[in-house]
């Protein structure tokens, strides 16, 4: 990762497009909230209940958020699940543009497709977030502890699990919660099947890739791979960014099956180029990750799963004056990791344990060729040994999801992470739930981490209660509202001015709301709001935005489905109110996207498929400081075609 100020932030500012722009976003933006709950009244003349089903009280729809397979009835945490077809309607590039529609999930840089970008959920900033893909976590320990979630395509994503609250019990570090990327598997009883897909737009942004999957007498394989590059949509935020990944599968006669995963990325990326300050930044960033795992039937009802993960991960920065063309800065970062875990899984989705062991190993090296700051030159061997368990024991209506993790880190204190949810049925239509856990995340041990090169022993902590409540008790409506309340220590945040690293307390709590409704007409509205409060637990003053993410965040979508048109139609809103002081700064605004998808021969599942997609539809202002704006208005056109 490029080293910048801890937690920068560009923020969002509504500026007009044309002369009523202002307005017509703000009657945009009601109108769409005032539909929301309209849409249940009109929707009673459509046969079926979607929304119903996607509640996930079925118990043969496993959801695996928390290393168990497990219906949604019997999750306690507070989780969002987007999957590859609505992935698909998004005309996603990254990751990174996927989460930007999350409900509690907020991004600071919407810059150029592939570039860094810092984020936060539920007011929890990125370093407390584990990320992970395959089990493989994609973290750099080295930078704050932040993933590039701009650098992680989704040509190869099944589903993204957002767990937003504390999950150390099942996951290590994770104060501030999870992103779980499950790839694709290959496609079964085929012998090939696949998809290749272009796209071009401003600022000669394009995206080629293409995969190719399928299986034979127990063999499967998914490959894929593409590039995306751009000239920059923003000054001086040019990319070019190619990536490889595959899958191999092979099912054995008792039930057993092996995987092998392999992921390749290299981006090359301008960072910034600010002409009035006669800095510009680029940077590198270079991943290899591989794994193999194998599960194994011992009994009907008890599994063994072992794995085994390990890759390299490089970054460079470089920052000089524009005027001289000279280099002042250039630090180096590489990471070195690998990691065994055993578990053994008991019993199933309603009384079941799983429980294993864990052992991680992390060698950070990191240089500074250019200027000798302390702690910039060092290497760092970070060693983790876990041992956890997580149940579910289901009393009719009611079950109870305990979990346990206990740890130890070579040169960090020892933690132990707890977790005690439940979840109540309340007939066939509605779900209580909650959960109280107490987590962790790693210090800060990068370059910037520690003035004087000593490694920070504390690590960050969270206490946290969760609540809240699901339900589609109305008719063709589906609502869900959590409720949390998290205290915070240890949080540490580096002042390069003074050259400090101050440790806090702090609190935030706030509510969490998401809805949306069946079809109608081919029609349907998504609705999301999100309230955080955070202080400082010493002085109770109010955090601000790039501490802790925006006081309110709304989020919305109209989709319309035409299946015998072949014509799908997303409209999307992010509405955002961030707490900042800087002057300047740009800190209130409501994006708008529009995504269209047209099949040109709708009755064949494989048709080709024309896209169109137009961000930042009124061209809005929004930063924290000018030179690192949000894009500005942009479209992109490609096809995609099927065999």
């Amino acid at each position: 990762m490029f080293q910048k100020k801890t937690q920068l932030s560009t923020f969002f500012f509504t500026t007009g497009w044309i002369l009523t722009g202002k307005v017509l976003r703000k009657i945009l933006l009601a109108s769409l909230l005032l539909l929301i709950p309209l849409a249940p009244l009109s929707a009673r003349g459509e046969d079926g209940d979607e929304v119903t089903r996607s509640l996930g009280l079925s118990e043969e729809e496993p959801a695996g958020v928390s290393r168990l397979p497990r219906p949604a009835s019997l999750i306690a945490e507070n989780v969002t699940v987007v999957t590859a077809e609505q992935i698909a309607r998004l005309n996603a590039h990254t990751v990174a543009d996927v989460l930007q529609t999350v409900p509690g999930v907020q991004l600071d840089l919407l810059q150029t497709p592939g570039s860094i970008l810092l984020y936060n959920v539920l007011g929890s900033s990125n370093r407390h977030i584990l990320v992970q893909m395959d089990g493989v976590p994609q973290n750099f320990v080295s930078s704050e502890n932040l993933a590039h979630l701009g650098l992680i395509p989704v040509q190869m994503v099944e589903r993204i699990e957002i767990i937003k609250g504390a999950a150390s019990a099942a996951w290590g570090s994770a104060l501030g919660g999870v992103i779980n990327i499950i790839t694709k598997s290959p496609a079964t009883d085929r012998g090939a099947t696949g998809l290749a897909s272009a796209s071009i737009g401003t600022a000669s942004t394009s995206d080629l890739r293409g995969e190719i999957s399928g299986s034979r007498e127990g063999l499967g394989y998914y490959l894929t791979g593409g590039t995306l590059r751009s000239n920059g949509l923003v000054p001086g935020n040019d990319v070019d960014f190619g990536h490889g990944f595959g899958k191999l599968t092979y099912d054995f006669a008792n039930g057993a099956r092996a995987t092998l995963g392999l992921d390749v990325r290299h981006a090359d990326l301008g960072l910034m180029r600010a002409a009035k300050y006669d800095v510009y930044e680029t940077g590198e960033v270079r991943y290899l990750n591989g794994y193999l795992s194998l599960q194994v039937p011992l009994a009907q009802r008890l599994t063994l799963e072992v794995n085994g993960r390990g890759g390299v991960r490089n970054s460079v920065d470089r920052r000089g004056l524009i005027s001289q063309g000279i280099l002042f800065f250039t630090p180096e970062a590489r990471e070195t990791h690998q990691g065994y875990a055993a578990d053994l899984n008991w019993g199933d989705a309603q009384n079941g344990l799983k429980t294993g062991v864990e052992f991680e190993r992390i060698e950070v090296r990191q240089r500074e060729p250019l200027q000798q700051i302390p702690g910039s030159n060092s290497d760092l061997g970070l060693t983790r040994y876990s041992f956890y368990a997580n149940g579910t024991y289901t009393i009719g209506r009611f079950s109870l999801l305990p979990g346990v993790r206990v740890e130890h880190l070579n040169l960090l204190d020892d933690p132990v992470s707890a977790t005690l949810g439940a979840t109540l049925r309340l007939g066939d239509d509605t779900i209580l739930r909650g959960y109280a856990a107490r987590g962790y995340s790693l210090p800060l041990i990068s370059r910037y981490g520690s003035p004087t090169g000593e490694v920070q022993h504390e690590l960050q902590q969270v206490g946290t209660i969760q609540g809240g409540v699901e339900s589609t008790a109305i008719p063709y409506l589906w609502l869900k509202g959590m409720l949390f309340h998290n205290n915070v220590w240890n949080i540490q945040e580096f002042d390069f001015q003074a050259g400090l690293l101050h440790k806090g307390k702090e609190r935030r709590h706030g509510v969490d709301l998401e809805l949306r409704t069946s079809p109608w007409h081919g029609l349907s509205l998504t609705g999301a709001y999100t309230f955080t409060d955070a202080r400082n637990r010493s002085t109770g003053e109010e955090l601000e935005g790039d501490l802790a993410g925006p006081r309110h965040a709304v989020k919305g979508s109209l989709s319309y489905d035409n299946p015998d048109a072949g014509l799908t139609c997303v409209l999307t809103a992010n509405y955002s109110n961030w707490n900042l002081t800087v002057p300047g700064a740009r800190a209130e605004a409501t994006l708008w996207d529009l995504h269209l998808n047209q099949k040109l021969l709708p009755a064949r599942e494989n048709s080709p498929e024309l896209f169109f997609s137009l961000r930042n539809i009124f061209d809005t202002k929004f930063y924290e400081y000018d030179f690192r704006p949000t894009a500005p208005r942009w479209f992109e056109v490609g096809g995609r075609f099927r065999f």
